[in-house]
């Protein structure tokens, strides 16, 4: 008991302050209509700014569903304009390979980029339909690698920035093929090898994938140099990355629904 009374003794000034305070705040505060407005507009700006910050990070927090939401739609969309495409196609009685694709979204587990032989695991395995050699992209239609081995749950995909990586390309103004692969030499850069020396190549020129496993229009990056060989008979250039792989999230699986066929011709 004499604690508490000690105690009260050492504060009691601050409570008075604090009760004269308060007093005072509440006579200004409704000593006019005027106060009171003022009063009331600034309570609801501050209540309002505290109110959209906690939403902010709540946003924040969400983030990685609403991004797994957004690919999922985005596989969605993608296979919807494929079956246009092949609807178009088969109207017009054109043969085609590009509406024959399905999209699979799927969700980096981890990766690698600082090695010879990065790979990168995915969240989808072959009971999602994911099987070897389907290609991979980002939402943004970039090339990411190729699925090359699947477990029941998950996928590994070699990735561009891997110099056991090959795959065709070719230059997108006016269609000469090359060799892509990487070299190890910067992991934003890949090299385009064996480019007609009658292509002339252009520094920003775009190089998309040229494989049977991707449709058309899956961009490769833009060349960032270029020079001919020692033969002088073909162009090599160094293409920088469109796909910012260093930062992988979500991406787009890409199944050629026609790919068994290929494969059986192939054989």
């Amino acid at each position: 008991m004499h604690r508490l009374f000690e105690f009260i003794r050492r504060i009691y000034v601050f409570v008075i302050f604090l009760l004269l305070e308060g007093i005072a705040l509440y006579t200004y505060a409704t000593s006019s209509p005027y106060t009171e407005a003022k009063i009331l507009a600034r309570t609801t700006a501050t209540g309002a700014a505290i109110s959209g910050a906690v939403t902010d990070v709540g946003h924040f927090f969400s983030l990685t569903s609403e991004n797994r939401k957004l690919t999922d739609r985005i596989a969605e969309l993608s296979a919807e304009l494929a079956a246009v495409e092949t609807s178009h196609t088969e109207a017009s009685r054109v043969d085609t390979l590009q509406g024959h694709f399905k999209y699979h979204s799927a969700r980096v587990v981890s990766m690698t980029t600082n090695r010879k032989e990065n790979n990168i695991i995915l969240d989808r395995g072959s009971v999602d339909g994911i099987t070897k050699d389907m290609g991979v992209i980002t939402p943004n239609n970039e090339l990411v690698g190729y699925v090359v081995s699947c477990s029941e749950h998950y996928s590994v995909v070699q990735s561009l920035l891997n110099i056991n990586f090959r795959t065709g390309g070719k230059l997108v103004d006016n269609g000469n093929v090359c060799f892509i692969s990487w070299s190890a030499k910067s992991k934003y850069h890949v090299d385009a090898n064996d480019l007609n020396v009658y292509s002339e190549p252009q520094v920003g020129m775009a190089v998309e994938v040229q494989s049977e496993r991707l449709p058309e229009g899956v961009l490769v990056g833009h060349i960032d140099s270029f020079e001919l060989n020692n033969m002088q008979s073909a162009y090599n250039a160094t293409i920088t990355i469109a796909a910012k792989m260093g930062s992988l999230a979500n991406v787009l699986v890409v199944e050629n629904t026609r790919g068994r066929e290929l494969d059986e011709l192939l054989k």
